[in-house]
């Protein structure tokens, strides 16, 4: 959560950025803004409800873990090579990170929590959240504010090179954490254990 938060700050950074250079007239820019986060609306509505509940009947969640950086992380690599980003290389990169995070990342997480005891479900989960999604966010972005301040504005592609490695952190975070998550047999045997001594608890 902390280093997908994180990329998602750099990314929309870039982007903001590289829109005020791009378009100047207040009135297009939030014109372009609306058209953006609708595409990214639609495409997620359509990844969650259609192709999502396809793919977790044939893949372990582990491995949606593992694969859900790849995209986000290639497109920062790529945008990281250019000397001067377009805008649009920079908006897809961030409508990629934000399609995972709206019709996969969220989904993928709440699988995590389903076999855990009621502790680690809800008081754990709710810390992670709170913690890790504000911390991610303005940590990042005090982060920037700092290194601005001291060695003075980023270019484009500085702010690039800066994305590409948060992107490698969130990928080496996923598939370090996938390790931890069980099979779908697995999760679905606690499941059923825990239910059975709720119910003889009761």
């Amino acid at each position: 959560v902390l280093t997908f938060q994180s990329l998602a700050t750099m990314l929309n950074v870039c982007m903001v950025t590289k829109l005020k250079d791009d378009v100047v007239n207040d009135g297009d820019r939030a014109a372009w803004n609306g058209k953006f986060y609708a595409y990214v609306n639609g495409i997620s509505g359509l990844f969650q409800f259609v192709v999502l509940p396809l793919f977790l009947k044939k893949v372990e969640p582990k491995w949606i873990w593992r694969l859900m950086p790849i995209i986000p992380m290639g497109c920062s690599l790529f945008q990281c090579l250019q000397v001067d980003p377009s805008l649009s290389i920079l908006a897809f990169s961030f409508l990629a990170a934000k399609i995972m995070d709206y019709s996969l990342r969220n989904v993928v997480n709440e699988m995590v929590y389903v076999p855990l005891d009621f502790e680690s479900r809800y008081v754990g989960k709710e810390v992670i959240g709170v913690f890790a999604n504000r911390f991610g966010k303005s940590g990042m972005s005090l982060l920037l504010s700092g290194l601005t301040y001291t060695f003075g504005n980023f270019g484009i592609q500085d702010l690039s090179r800066l994305t590409a490695m948060v992107s490698l952190s969130w990928f080496a975070s996923t598939v370090r954490l996938s390790n931890l998550i069980p099979k779908r047999e697995e999760a679905e045997a606690a499941v059923e254990k825990r239910k059975a001594a709720e119910a003889a608890a009761e």
